[in-house]
């Protein structure tokens, strides 16, 4: 028949025609509404609640959106009785915290108000409403709920339109003495109780009012009567449909136009949400072009998060470890948050200062910090407690890892740390007799020694084969028969010597060219010259140089110098170094470790090591992909009796009570507060991983960037560092270990006995062998004399030319 059909809400049975525009939104690009909102809030998972199978034609694009490798989603659909805390109550067990509702706007309070009943529209739930009527629902129970409540709008009530149109409305029912309707939601000057339908109706009329009267502008439109049994059609149908299509203007539901088949495909939508203080607000706009764009700034909604935490009383969940939680020590019986103290419990009172929060501490029951069952997949601990919304915060050296990160919200860390190895310190060892030669090794020894005899062989060759080391061993003699060289093996050796101790010698070097002299200076008619440089006199010199101390000759050729200043500037490096390094070995005890870091550990089986039984630290070695970490965690699974603790303390006691036979693997900040107080303990090697401790909530917490920034804030003023000084350093017995620390610094400065007394056992070696040395000098120049006395006796010589022969 050819005659216009406008519609104004969807319906997916009805046949589509020619002669058909829907000023509904299409169901196509509103579903890519929910999809590009959904994407800008990272929903990673959540559950869609739809009425019927109208509801799944307009989220397909939604369901299609989230891909198979994703987080699954569930979709449950709303039972037809009036009873929906069933399928609430199983939402709530699966711990999904994120909905979707598609539902009439006639049902959207009820079943809000029975998921409050249950306990899910706290502060942690979020709620996206797919009618675009939730303006004209009474919201107003759930305002201060903390709950999101999120949903989109064709209408806003704020156009200059909307409120003309109404009003002139209201004027005129009530001029004709009727009265209006405007349901519960009457605010905003009784502007709100319009509904999408109805102001869509309204744009529908003049549409074709508009298109009707255009139209007549360009061809007579006639009306004729037409019968649904008739063949007949109406000659200017497909003209005003046309013209419909392509007409755009503006009405109360923004700005109409459609696409070729006559759906509305291209419109804007408000995003609104429920405001504790001002009911539903505009936060932001939708298009197909564009996409999701907000219009309130992140101050905006930081402040907003602000103001809601204003006397909120949140539940703690904690755990008695030390230093972070731990009980007064009082005399009288103390309750409530009063009888807690510690670094976590100073640390909330701190932020519920800055963000105005109040908070009450609660011990988890079953006393553990929170592991994952990877049968089941259920946790425990205070992580249970988070999950379950049974508590609102988690305060303890609970870290931050991967698997607690993808089912709770973490803060930003609070303090950095890692794993690391506590066990008993080593025994300290008494000094070696003779550390004195430890400063150089035996290699470098034999080297030195290599030089010496090396230098002096060599200055006793080149005094031999130089001109100028000879001298005259009668220097009355001016032309001595003979000429004597003072650089024999022995001097050499003793003038290296003399170098080397810095003592000096007794022959010290001139400028002269000529080492050779008159050994009888009474004969200046001398002919014979003497060398100093004898092979014994070149070994003196060496040595002489080597100990920095000189020697009684020193050359004065040209070459034997040259041999002199080299090793003179070998034996100051060497005496330099020998001395940096020197200090060192005399006043440190070495101090015997059986390990020095978890490759020792993992190398042997001696020493038994454990870690916290389904803490962070055991979960590290247990997911490790490090050859030597798999290897230490299959050793503490197989060892017998086990080696994993149930709580910190009884692992230090292991330690203690282990005589060196246990090493615990643990935290470094809880390694520094035990060795702060057992002098007895100390941490091996390094840090084996990097990670942080923070404060832990319920995940999708709305309050995780404000109490993120109070932590930001204290660690700016410094306040973190005085917090951990305080528990870590000042309170419960912190620091008694610092006093024995510098006890032994100042002691290190003292040398006994037992550190230099292998040098006086080089003295005593030293003079002993010289004894004997000049023992056998005496016999030897006794038989020498003797026998010299019986040569002269025989051939009726004076002693004295006997004597006088001898040089």
């Amino acid at each position: 028949m050819e005659i216009p059909h406008l519609e104004t809400r969807w319906d997916y049975r009805l046949r589509r025609e020619s002669c058909l525009v829907n000023l509904y939104p299409h169901p196509t690009t509103l579903s890519k509404a929910y999809v590009d909102l959904v994407k800008a809030w990272g929903w990673k998972s959540f559950t869609i609640i739809y009425e019927n199978n109208e509801g799944l034609v307009r989220l397909q694009e939604l369901l299609k959106a989230h891909g198979p490798s994703e987080f699954p989603i569930a979709v449950r659909q709303l039972g037809e009785g009036l009873d929906y805390r069933p399928l609430l109550k199983q939402i709530k067990n699966s711990a999904e915290s994120h909905i979707v509702l598609d539902c009439s706007t006639d049902r959207i309070y009820e079943v809000l108000k029975q998921a409050q009943q249950i306990g899910m529209m706290s502060d942690y739930h979020s709620y996206l409403i797919t009618s675009l009527d939730l303006h004209s629902v009474d919201l107003e129970e759930f305002k201060y709920g903390g709950t999101n409540i999120t949903a989109f709008r064709l209408v806003d009530p704020e156009k200059p339109e909307l409120q003309k149109v109404v009003r002139d409305w209201i004027y005129g029912e009530q001029r004709y003495g009727r009265k209006l309707d405007m349901g519960q939601n009457t605010n905003k000057d009784n502007l709100t109780f319009i509904k999408t339908e109805t102001a869509l109706m309204y744009d529908a009329v003049h549409l074709f009012a508009k298109a009707l009267h255009d139209l007549d502008t360009s061809q007579q439109i006639d009306i004729k009567p037409l019968s649904c049994e008739s063949v007949d059609t109406w000659p200017h149908g497909y003209s005003l449909i046309n013209y419909m299509k392509i007409v755009e203007m503006r009405g109360l539901t923004g700005v109409i136009k459609f696409d070729h088949q006559g759906f509305r495909s291209d419109f804007v939508l408000d995003i609104i949400e429920l405001n504790s203080k001002e009911g539903l607000k505009k936060i932001g706009t939708w298009n197909s072009t564009e996409g999701v764009n907000f219009t309130r700034t992140y101050g905006d909604v930081y402040t907003q998060i602000v103001e809601s935490l204003q006397n909120k009383t949140f539940v703690v969940t904690t755990i008695l470890s030390s230093p972070y939680c731990m009980r007064k020590d009082s005399s009288e019986k103390l309750t409530g948050n009063a009888q807690f103290e510690g670094y976590g419990i100073d640390l909330i009172h701190e932020i519920s200062r800055i963000l105005g929060f109040n908070y009450t501490f609660r011990l988890v029951p079953d006393g553990r910090y929170g592991s994952l069952n990877r049968e089941t997949k259920e946790w425990d601990g205070m992580m249970k407690e988070l999950l379950d919304q049974k508590a609102d915060l988690a305060i303890a050296d609970l870290t931050i890892t991967y698997d607690r990160e993808q089912a709770v919200d973490f803060t930003m860390p609070f303090m950095n740390l890692g794993i690391s190895i506590l066990y008993r310190k080593p025994i300290k060892q008494p000094p070696n007799l003779f550390s004195f030669l430890s400063p150089l090794s035996l290699d470098v020894w034999i080297y030195m020694a290599t030089a010496y005899l090396g230098v002096s062989v060599l200055l006793f060759i080149l005094a031999r084969f130089t001109p100028y080391e000879w001298y005259n061993p009668h220097p009355c003699n001016a032309n001595p028969d003979h000429l004597e060289n003072r650089f024999k093996l022995l001097n050499c050796m003793w003038f290296a010597i003399g170098s080397l101790m810095r003592q000096g010698c007794d022959i010290l070097p001139k400028f002269s060219p000529y080492e050779w002299e008159n050994p009888h200076p009474c004969n200046a008619q001398s002919e014979v010259l003497e060398n100093e440089f004898t092979l014994l006199n070149s070994l003196w010199f060496t040595i002489g140089s080597l100990m920095q101390q000189g020697s009684d000759i020193a050359p004065k050729a040209v070459s034997t110098r040259m041999v002199a200043g080299m090793w003179w500037f070998f034996t100051l490096i060497m005496i330099s170094s020998y001395t940096a390094n020197l200090a060192a070995f005399l006043t440190v005890e070495r101090m015997d470790s059986p390990i020095e870091s978890a490759e020792d550990l993992a190398k042997q089986t001696k020493i038994k090591y454990g870690a916290l039984r389904g803490g962070s630290t055991a979960a590290f070695f247990r997911d490790s992909n490090f050859s030597t970490y798999q290897r230490m965690w299959s050793f503490m699974e197989s060892a017998r009796p086990t080696v994993f603790t149930t709580s910190n303390v009884e692992g230090v006691d292991r330690v203690v009570k282990g005589k060196g036979g246990y090493a615990f693997l643990m935290e470094s900040t809880s390694i520094e507060y035990v060795i702060e107080r057992n002098c007895e303990l100390t941490q091996v090697g390094g840090l084996l991983d990097s990670k942080g401790y923070g404060i832990a909530m319920p995940p999708n917490s709305p309050y995780r960037t404000a109490i993120s920034g109070a932590v930001l804030k204290l660690q700016e003023e410094g306040k973190l560092h005085i917090l951990k000084t305080r528990w870590w350093k000042e309170k419960r017995g912190g620091g008694s270990c610092r006093d024995d620390t510098s006890k032994s610094s100042s002691a290190a400065n003292e040398l006994g006995l037992a550190n230099v007394g292998g040098v006086f056992v080089v003295l005593m070696g030293g003079m002993g062998v010289a004894c004997v040395i000049a023992v056998c000098e005496f016999v030897w120049k006794s038989r020498k004399v003797a026998v010299e006395e019986r040569k002269q006796k025989s051939s009726g010589k004076p002693i004295c030319e006997g004597f006088t022969d001898l040089h």
